[in-house]
């Protein structure tokens, strides 16, 4: 297997690949954050209060808890590659649906179901693509992995600047459930299996388990993974879904947080990134250091501001691209970590599993969001976040292998 990665280059074919796989997951990326989009006009057409919609925020992410956890491990057993179609068609079926429903108890129901599609497809995806890139660019893989998700909440943002006013949310629901079917399909016809996989299914007589990441040789790293994991999606589930709602209590317009959407999403994108390039330079410890920096001082700023009054919306979109950059980038070195740290046989179950406690820090998000906007407004919502994102990069430089610039040429585990 570690000569199968070695010999891996980036012919066209292969980011041909990688190019299929990072569709599938921007629509991960959109889909996730249609609810957070829909939630004003919700509360303002079913006449509902913040709080009704809270336990169907909640009910999502920890369909996406169990997605992740369950969704690695199927991946492990059947393959990375029915694994992200099954998931696409999950999650593109209950979207679809869901648009057209009127009660809140069914839409319940379908945002736990597409959270099962949206949380099975990270883990797959993610293990795809670090075994379709050389072991010399895995860092960047893992963060192109992550980079597909803010790509896909910047279209649902742009799309929703459009379209939310005008059509309403059933729209974006509509837009959210075709077009996941149309990529499964895709795969179906075009979509290979990992050739790592392959090999290793062949050749491994352990099977992948949950008990097998807390082995004496794994368990300290994988407990600091789950940690980073919690905190990180915390923050950003704090933001994706209660930030468009903060926005519109704080009195600013309903097509405003979309353009919010499109630049946290950017940030992300630039965050994605840049841990790729931090940690082939310089290591997995100081991408995270910049990358929490960045967010607390954002995050902080906002604080100050919102103690004043209401910042100006050019103001507010500038340091909510930082606190996308911190957002996403978090999230991406723990990519990053996870796809090095963990064995081909394992990969997917190790990711998953480490994205399904993350989603019990975004199902949290359900609530601490909502609370600490009746708690203290904006400014609890920020500080919220930058408590957040701090307890994640601890956690991440805490860990007794992380990535050193040395592994992106190597490999740190590349079996």
């Amino acid at each position: 297997m570690t000569q199968i990665q070695n010999n891996l280059n980036w012919t066209a074919y292969a980011r041909w690949i990688v190019g299929l796989i990072v569709l599938g997951m921007m629509l991960d990326g959109l889909d996730a954050q249609l609810l957070g989009l829909a939630i004003p006009s919700l509360i303002r057409d079913w006449g509902v209060t913040r709080g009704d919609l809270t336990p169907i925020t909640a009910g999502s992410l920890v369909g996406m808890a169990l997605g992740a956890t369950f969704g690695g491990w199927f991946g492990d057993r059947v393959g990375r590659r029915t694994g992200l179609i099954c998931s696409l068609l999950l999650f593109g079926l209950a979207t679809g649906i869901a648009s057209q429903v009127n009660g809140l108890v069914l839409f319940g129901v379908l945002r736990a179901f597409a959270g099962m599609g949206l949380g099975a497809a990270l883990p797959n995806g993610t293990a795809l693509i670090a075994e379709f890139t050389p072991l010399r660019h895995r860092s960047m893989g893992a963060s192109i992995a992550m980079l597909s998700q803010p790509v896909g909440s910047m279209v649902a943002g742009v799309l929703a600047a459009v379209v939310l006013e005008s059509a309403g949310w059933r729209t974006l629901f509509i837009i959210g459930g075709i077009a996941p079917l149309a990529v499964a399909l895709l795969y179906w016809r075009a979509l290979p299996e990992s050739p790592a996989y392959l090999a290793g299914r062949d050749q491994q007589s352990v099977s992948a388990s949950p008990g097998s990441l807390l082995t004496a040789e794994l368990r300290r790293d994988t407990l600091l993974l789950w940690l980073a994991c919690f905190m990180a999606l915390l923050a950003l589930y704090t933001m994706l879904s209660w930030g468009p709602a903060m926005l519109a209590a704080a009195g600013y317009p309903l097509g405003f947080a979309g353009r919010v959407v499109t630049t946290f999403s950017v940030g992300g994108i630039v965050g994605s990134l840049a841990v790729g390039v931090l940690c082939r330079k310089a290591g997995s410890r100081t991408a995270q250091a910049v990358i929490g920096v960045v967010g607390v001082a954002a995050a902080m700023v906002l604080c100050v501001l919102f103690s004043r009054g209401q910042p100006a919306q050019a103001t507010v979109l500038v340091l909510m691209a930082g606190i996308g950059f911190s957002a996403a980038g978090s999230q991406a070195t723990l990519y990053v970590l996870s796809t090095h740290f963990y064995p081909t046989w394992l990969r997917a179950t190790g990711i998953g599993l480490m994205l399904g406690i993350g989603r019990l820090g975004a199902v949290a998000s359900s609530w601490a969001g909502s609370a600490s906007l009746d708690i203290g407004g904006p400014v609890a919502f920020f500080v919220l976040f930058a408590v957040a994102v701090s307890v994640a990069t601890l956690a991440c430089r805490l860990v007794s292998r992380p990535v050193r610039p040395a592994d992106s040429s190597a490999g740190a585990n590349p079996v």
